[in-house]
This record gives C-alpha cells, sequence and structure tokens, in this order.
C-alpha cells in the first residue's frame, strides 16, 4: 500500500486508515474467538471531526511521523477503552502483533461479538514485539480506530483508524427522584453505560449516602464522542433508560427517576379508637395502618408517598397523621408466598374539637391521587356539663320543632342602660341565631356556637356559647322561643347553666298548644334577659309566661323574629 501524504502535509490533513477485515482468513482458534488478516488503507479524505492531534512522540522533531515514516508499527487490540501512551503490555488487551510494513497486514485474534478497538503505536527503529511488551521505547506516531465488532457470520469489516487521537469525554449522570422525599441514605443502585448498539461499556455500583444532597452523581471518564445509551436501577423506583450523544468534553445528564408506587388496595387500617382528653371537649384518635405488599414486589417497594388526615365529618378542623414514606421506619409483622405486611402506629398529634352530642370521627388516606375514606367512629361530648360554657337546652313532650332563638348584642355591656349616656344606638349591632345555616354565627369574626337542632320529642335542642376553650363573650343575651309551625308544643322546658350561676335555671314546663292549662306563652315567648362580664353571668332575668319584654327592654332588642322556614 502506498500513501501520498508528506510530513508537512499532515500538519493540516488527517490522516485515516481502514482495516479492512477479510472473514475469507477467519480462523476459530477456540470458542468464541476468530484469527483474523487486517489490511490498512488510506481513506484520509473521509473523517475530520471529533478528533485531535496526537501527541507528538518524535525524539526532538517539531512534527508527528506518518505509519510511511515507520518502520515498525505495532497493532494492539483493546477493549472499548481509551488507548494508552504506552506500548507495555497490559492485563486488558486481548491481543497483539507487529504490522507488515509491505503489505500493511496484521493478524490478531479477536473475540467475537464484542466490543473492541485498535492501537497503532509508530516506530522509527525495527523493534520486536518482547522489547515492545516492555513500554522502553517512546512512540513516535500514534493512531486508534473506533469501536468495532466481529462475529461468527462476519464476511468482512472496514474498520477505521486515526492517526489522531479520538476526543474523550466525561459523562456525569445526575440521579435524583421525582418525589421531593428523595432517595433514601443506604439505597442502593447500578448506572449503566451502553453503546449505540445497546452493548455494556461500563457499569458502576453506588450507595447513597447523606452527602449526596437530593442527587447522586455517577461519573463516566474516557468516553470516546458517540451515541450511547444509560440504564439505572435503583431499589424502590422504576429503572430508566435514555440514548444520548456524546459531543463535548463534558456532559451531564440529569436523570429522574420515578419511584415504584403503593397501591391503595394494599392498604387497610387495624385497632382504630377515638378517646375524649378528660371531660374537655377534645379528643384524639389513634389506630394501625397496615401495609401488604405483594410477594414479589417486596424488593422494589421501598416508600409510600400519602397523605393521611382525621377530621369530624362536618368539622372544618383537620389534623394531619401521615405515616412514615421510608418502609425501614415500619414494622416488618409477617411475610408469605403472597405478600409481605408492614404496620405503622398513628396518633392525632393535635386534639380534634367536639361538638355538644354525637361526633363522628373519619380518616382519609390519599395514594397516587386515590383515596379511601374509612369511619373511625362516634364519640359523644356533652358540652353543657363544662363549667366555662353557657349552655341552653330546649326540650319538649310533644308537638313539631320549636326553635330556640337568641340574640346577642357584644357591645351592650353589664348596667350600660343604667348610664345617662346610652341610647338606641349605643348597644350596637344584634346577632341572632338560631339552628339554620345561615343564622349560627354571632359575630363579624365568624365565630359559630353550637345550636343543635331537636326535631322530635325525644331530642333536645341546643345553644351552647364559648365552646372549644373559648370564653362567653361579654355582652347582654336575649333568648325566646318559637312554635315554628301551628301551635302544638306541649310541656316545652328551657334550662340555663353558665359560669356564675351556682344552680341550673329552668323555665317551665309551658305549651304553646291552645286549650291546655299551660298554654298561656305567646308564640314567640322571650324566656331569659342575660348579662355576662369576664366569662361569668352576672344577671339572668326571665320573662313572665305570656308577657314580653318591658317596653324598656324592647327599644333596645327590637322585635322578636320569627324563624325562616324554607320553601316558605
Amino acid at each position: 500500500m502506498k500513501f501520498f501524504f508528506n510530513i508537512h502535509v499532515l500538519v493540516s490533513t488527517l490522516l485515516v486508515f481502514v482495516l479492512v477485515v477479510s472473514c475469507a482468513d477467519v480462523e476459530t482458534e477456540t470458542s468464541g474467538y476468530a484469527a483474523l488478516e487486517i489490511s490498512l488503507d488510506d481513506v484520509s479524505y473521509r473523517k475530520a471531526a471529533h478528533s485531535k492531534l496526537a501527541p507528538n512522540f518524535t525524539h526532538g522533531s517539531e512534527h508527528s511521523m506518518t505509519s510511511s515514516d515507520a518502520v515498525t508499527i505495532l497493532a494492539v487490540l483493546m477493549p472499548a477503552v481509551k488507548c494508552e501512551s504506552s506500548s507495555a503490555n497490559s492485563g486488558s488487551e486481548y491481543s497483539r502483533a507487529l504490522v507488515d510494513i509491505t503489505t500493511q497486514n496484521v493478524k490478531l485474534l479477536i473475540p467475537l461479538d464484542t466490543q473492541v478497538k485498535l492501537c497503532l503505536y509508530f516506530y522509527r527503529e525495527t523493534l520486536s514485539l518482547n522489547e515492545l511488551g516492555k513500554g522502553t521505547s517512546a512512540p513516535e506516531g500514534f493512531g486508534e480506530s473506533g469501536i468495532f465488532s466481529i462475529d461468527s457470520e462476519t464476511i468482512a469489516k472496514t474498520v477505521s483508524v486515526e492517526f489522531w487521537t479520538t476526543s474523550y469525554s466525561t459523562v456525569t449522570l445526575k440521579i435524583s427522584s421525582i418525589s421531593s422525599i428523595g432517595i433514601f441514605t443506604g439505597t442502593k443502585g447500578t448506572a449503566k453505560l451502553n453503546s449505540g448498539s445497546g452493548v455494556l461499556t461500563d457499569n458502576k455500583s453506588f450507595t447513597i449516602t447523606s452527602a449526596d444532597n437530593g442527587s447522586k452523581s455517577v461519573e463516566f471518564t474516557n468516553v470516546v464522542y458517540d451515541s450511547y445509551s444509560y440504564d439505572i436501577e435503583i431499589m424502590g423506583f422504576i429503572p430508566a433508560d435514555q440514548a444520548f450523544l456524546v459531543s463535548s468534553e463534558t456532559e451531564t445528564l440529569d436523570v429522574k427517576l420515578t419511584p415504584n408506587y403503593v397501591d391503595i388496595d394494599w392498604l387497610s387500617f387495624d385497632n382504630m379508637s377515638i378517646s375524649q382528653v378528660g371531660t374537655s371537649p377534645y379528643a384524639t384518635a389513634s389506630g394501625t395502618l397496615v401495609l401488604n405488599v405483594p410477594y414479589d414486589l417486596k424488593d422494589n417497594v421501598t416508600q409510600i408517598i400519602s397523605l393521611m388526615q382525621v377530621k369530624r365529618i362536618t368539622g372544618n378542623t383537620i389534623v394531619d397523621v401521615t405515616p412514615p414514606v421510608d418502609l425501614s421506619i415500619w414494622t416488618k409483622t409477617a411475610e408469605s408466598t403472597d405478600n409481605v405486611t408492614y404496620t405503622t402506629e398513628f396518633l392525632t398529634a393535635s386534639y380534634l374539637p367536639l361538638i355538644h352530642g354525637s361526633n363522628e370521627l373519619q380518616i382519609v388516606l390519599t395514594v397516587n391521587d386515590e383515596s379511601k375514606i374509612l369511619t373511625m367512629g362516634t364519640i359523644g361530648y356533652d358540652a353543657c356539663i363544662d363549667s366555662g360554657t353557657m349552655c341552653l337546652s330546649l326540650s319538649w313532650t310533644d308537638g313539631l320543632d320549636p326553635d330556640l332563638h337568641s340574640y346577642y348584642f357584644p357591645d351592650w355591656t353589664y348596667n350600660e342602660e343604667t348610664n345617662s349616656g346610652f341610647d338606641n344606638s349605643s348597644r350596637g349591632p344584634r346577632y341572632w341565631v338560631y339552628s339554620n345555616a345561615a343564622n349560627k354565627k354571632y359575630s363579624v369574626t365568624g365565630d359559630t356556637i353550637q345550636p343543635i337542632d331537636g326535631t322530635s320529642p325525644s331530642d333536645n335542642e341546643t345553644q351552647i356559647w364559648a365552646t372549644h376553650g373559648q370564653k362567653v363573650g361579654n355582652g347582654t343575651y336575649l333568648f325566646y322561643v318559637e312554635d315554628v309551625t301551628d301551635p302544638d308544643v306541649q310541656n316545652f322546658q328551657l334550662v340555663l347553666s353558665g359560669p356564675g350561676l351556682s344552680d341550673n335555671i329552668t323555665y317551665g314546663p309551658y305549651d304553646f298548644k291552645p286549650g291546655l292549662d299551660n298554654s298561656t306563652a305567646l308564640n314567640p315567648q322571650a324566656v331569659f334577659f342575660i348579662q355576662v362580664e369576664n366569662n361569668s353571668i352576672v344577671r339572668s332575668d326571665n320573662v313572665s309566661v305570656g308577657d314580653n319584654l318591658s317596653s324598656t327592654l324592647m327599644q333596645w332588642t327590637g322585635d322578636l323574629q320569627n324563624s325562616s322556614v324554607f320553601g316558605k
């Protein structure tokens, strides 16, 4: 073979050789290997990118040498890694041989179906394989091929060899989770780098440490410019793979992994209970969350991303009881051929407020945008036994649905009407409260009392002021009772209790139904006029049955308003 490029032309021209691999000469030496004759040919005009000038190994010369200047050419068959600058024998090479200077041929033993490359070393003097194996003679020129492979069916193959070094890159994979939870310390994983044809070129194992700060960087060095793909596997996450191109000295790829999600049907509850905190209007809830992971997924599910809350039905307070994300913190209670069972205990960290009467608590579990709601149970609470509340309880033996009403004047203070400057405007706003969805709030702040609507003779209609640890508000209160529909209520009775009263005050029993002995009550009937100061009832006057407020008081309170009946 003849080369037409002189040493001066080589400064600006890429000199490329072709390795012509002819399988007519294939000799199967052992299982998985073949002996092939390789010929060099000049195809310098075909390639001009992704390379840079090889190191100058000449002895004092200002130019690198060409193959035509060489007296000895050493060919070393290597894995798909960067060629060494020294010709010394290495444990990673497959085979080596001298190139015939006359024919430009070399015979090498090549493994089948393996990613390999050829490294060439040029010398101006005659050297033997033994001498070159010691690495004591510095090469005066250098070349390397691209990555190639052959199989037992290969008939012919052409492989390019550059007289300039191939460019190499450092590839960094920044591995993190799509979840804000991140990847737990101690989690093990692997990152594989594959060639464009899918052959493994590098493989790294790693363990997540506390120093990884939310992402793990895995670095691959001496990566030849080319097309590749990565395969990443981490315990508890769905494996990720992606093709990419290496075309710069550094490449950084962000890899976001998706956790192996827990199916909501794997979760259930056990040992749920509700406890009142002493005699207070608060309760705690507890229980056990059970997770049954299918046995074939036991090594792949390491975390649970969820939201779990406890609340009272119709209540606004929601308490978080979300379980730990890391399954290693749970208790592994059982393992069978079907499932691996984990459990974790939960307890409401803050109290749930109770209302007078029956309270039903729910637990809401949300996993992967799916939710399940279960009733934990019910707990009763009698707010009227709390000394810090003002409680009025209305009962009756027969008749349909009387309503308990209240007027609240927060700016009308105790004995203010006796002051000389008191007038209609100074009593301030009046807030009308009864058991109606639109009439439960007593202040502009939206504070709500507890009106319980009774609808049958066995029920009570109750109003409880100053629940949930609040104080009974200062000001003036007026309570009255109305038989909403046709007057038919018999034996209605109103019991008042609250701070500052030594004993409960009972009004009645009286009737709204005409013709009965106790049917002297008006409809509506004013009952109690109360004033509160410093969370104490300092005045509690009852209105005589059949009477209304005095004209003096009526000018301040206004008329007694009737209930708003839906559909009327």
